[in-house]
């Protein structure tokens, strides 16, 4: 049974994965783009308990987000079962946490689910002294990353009216199992899909590597690994310079096992450039494309989350992301803040390959049995990137009080 969970979870992640990196895409051309969708599902997932079952509300958000099923308890047992993997990860940090306006109340089955499934803790704040509450929630997602997310929450998106935080923060920290020696990096030519070229710190190396030629979608794929875990990094490079477009077209079809599954092992001669990217938007044009509507225009149906009977809606998605790829490994963090207010075997030796990320490609790191954590693009050496998402909900004025 636990294994039939880990498969239609996993399944689920990777369709919603697809999804949202294809509209992130097609709101961001030409940008570096980095994000989460393990962080933004889990943290839309902690809403999705507060709607009750059967409504428009938990309808749109089951099939906008991709769950496997329609029942908030048979979600919240998906999430458990996946992130009570991660808590057992000695180089990723995955936490959650609910911040509760002070003298209110969450409903009973509200508070279990997010505290047995979610490993939610729950703290009461007060959010009408703007600063002071954004200060504490920022402090707790800096501390949870690394400090590389911070300012996830600003004082003006909190008021007297906000009546929870919902947040989601991931920090990765990995060293490649086969590290890229210093001495080898140098300063090379990256093609950019404009015809134009410019300098990048060059990462070079040949090892064994997971390598596949994929002519379906005129491209190749290289897995790296992390030592002591189960996460990797596959860079999918398109065949031609100008080719990452129509690449991330196909890679909305393609499932991430599809592309593994092809995986073989080999020599390969690699050069991967050094990086930073950092990435940050506000995500409501991203959800409302996703058929994710009623949570923002006042009509979502959330009576499992509160005591009181007040109307909530949601008024901002906000995203930041951060990675870091050097010779030694991979950092990489994530947050994802909801404010919600009233309203094998070896092979034998083959030819080596060769794979010259000399020009955009995408990327994405995942979990051998849980699929994917982050996923993102490298389209310019010019542009940084940090992961961090917030969802600001906040109430119908009329139905609210001073």
């Amino acid at each position: 049974m636990e294994s039939e969970f880990r498969n239609y979870f996993t399944k689920s992640l990777d369709i919603f994965s697809r999804n949202f990196y294809h509209q992130l895409v097609n709101f961001n051309p030409n940008r570096n783009i980095i994000c989460s969708p393990l962080s933004i599902q889990t943290c839309a997932g902690m809403l999705r308990m507060g709607a009750v079952d059967g409504s428009e509300t938990a309808i749109e958000l089951d099939g906008g987000l991709n769950f496997s099923s329609n029942y908030a308890k048979e979600i919240a047992n998906g999430f458990s079962n996946v992130l009570t993997t991660y808590v057992e990860c000695s180089v990723l940090t995955m936490a959650n946490k609910l911040y509760l306006m002070k003298d209110y109340k969450v409903r009973k089955r509200f508070n279990e689910i997010l505290t047995q499934k979610f490993h939610s803790e729950a703290e009461n704040i007060d959010f009408s002294i703007g600063s002071e509450a954004a200060n504490t929630i920022n402090g707790w997602v800096e501390s949870r990353t690394n400090k590389l997310i911070s300012n996830i929450v600003s004082s003006d998106a909190l008021s007297g009216n906000t009546r929870l935080v919902l947040v989601n923060a991931i920090h990765f920290k990995g060293e490649w199992t086969v590290k890229f020696e210093e001495s080898e990096t140098r300063s090379e030519d990256f093609f950019l899909g404009n015809e134009k070229i410019l300098k990048v710190s060059m990462m070079n190396a040949a090892n064994k590597y997971y390598f596949a030629d994929l002519p379906e979608m005129d491209a190749k794929a290289l897995r790296l690994a992390y030592q002591d875990t189960d996460l990797f990094m596959l860079i999918i490079l398109p065949n031609l310079n100008a080719g990452l477009k129509q690449l991330e077209k196909k890679l909305q079809t393609t499932s991430l096992e599809d592309i593994t599954s092809q995986l073989t092992l080999h020599k390969v001669f690699v050069k991967l450039p050094k990086f930073k990217a950092e990435f940050e938007q506000e995500l409501t044009p991203v959800f409302k494309e996703m058929g994710i509507k009623l949570i923002f225009n006042g009509q979502a149906e959330f009576g499992n989350m509160l005591d009181s009977n007040e109307r909530l809606d949601v008024s901002k998605i906000l995203h930041k992301a951060f990675i870091e790829v050097n010779e030694e490994g991979t950092e990489v963090a994530a947050a994802t803040a909801m404010v919600v207010a009233v309203r094998s075997m070896p092979p034998p030796e083959l030819e080596p390959k060769h794979f010259y990320a000399d020009h955009p490609f995408y990327f994405t790191i995942y979990h051998a049995n849980h699929g994917c954590l982050f996923v993102g693009n490298f389209n310019s050496p010019d542009i940084s990137h940090v992961d961090n998402v917030r969802l600001v909900c906040q109430c119908k004025r009329e139905q609210c009080e001073d």
